[in-house]
């Protein structure tokens, strides 16, 4: 069994040399950590006090074989699961990047190509705001006339039926409705115009890369 050494490892290793230590109980390996007073001490066993510290272990020469890591602190363990989720994040990143990247060359040859996609898109969704808008105006004029009836019935003291009531206030929802779609696809133009050119400059990196 190896006998323990409380002291610095330079003493240990001296006392061995000059037998105070039966060299079989050195045949072996021993451990060494570093008490509350910053000193280096060797043994068979570490003390609980110092087991979640690091640990060196050294062969009969005093040479480390093998080094134990001080016990990570919750603090410690949180962080590495924070940089873990993070790192996973980068290369998921990283992996959709280059498969937008695959997407994009091998979908489009040209930077024509490129450009007549996207105004064929920007054309299809003007193409549904002209629509609506159209539409909208039917609505208004008909809104209009209805909105005129009622004020010559409320001028002869009349009261307004139900039915000029809602169809009035159908109208006035579904032009509501409709502006709102309107509105909607004229931002949907502006994102497609910045799509368009966050794809074109891709395109043209990607395209001067591989001809270098």
């Amino acid at each position: 069994m190896i006998p323990e050494c409380r002291l610095p490892i330079r003493l240990c290793l001296l006392a061995l040399l000059l037998g105070g230590f039966a060299p079989a109980a050195f045949a072996g390996t021993y451990k060494c950590w570093t008490n509350e007073d910053g000193v280096r001490e060797c043994g068979q066993s570490v003390p609980p006090e110092y087991s979640q510290q690091r640990i060196e272990i050294l062969n009969q020469q005093g040479v480390v074989i093998e080094v134990e890591e001080a016990a990570r602190t919750q603090e410690e363990l949180e962080q590495e699961k924070r940089t873990a989720e993070q790192r996973k994040l980068e290369q998921e990143e990283e992996e959709e990047k280059r498969r937008q990247d695959h997407i994009l060359l091998s979908t489009f040859t040209t930077e024509r190509d490129l450009r007549m996609y996207y105004q064929d898109k920007g054309n299809s969704i003007q193409r549904l705001i002209d629509i609506t808008r159209s539409s909208n105006q039917s609505r208004q004029e008909k809104l209009n006339e209805l909105q005129k009836r009622a004020a010559n019935l409320d001028r002869r003291g009349e009261s307004l039926p139900e039915t000029l009531l809602k169809e009035m206030e159908q109208l006035k929802r579904q032009i509501a409705n409709n502006e709102k779609f309107i509105a909607d696809k004229q931002q949907e133009l502006e994102q497609l115009d910045a799509e368009y050119e966050t794809k074109l400059k891709r395109f043209r990196e990607l395209n001067s890369t591989s001809s270098r």
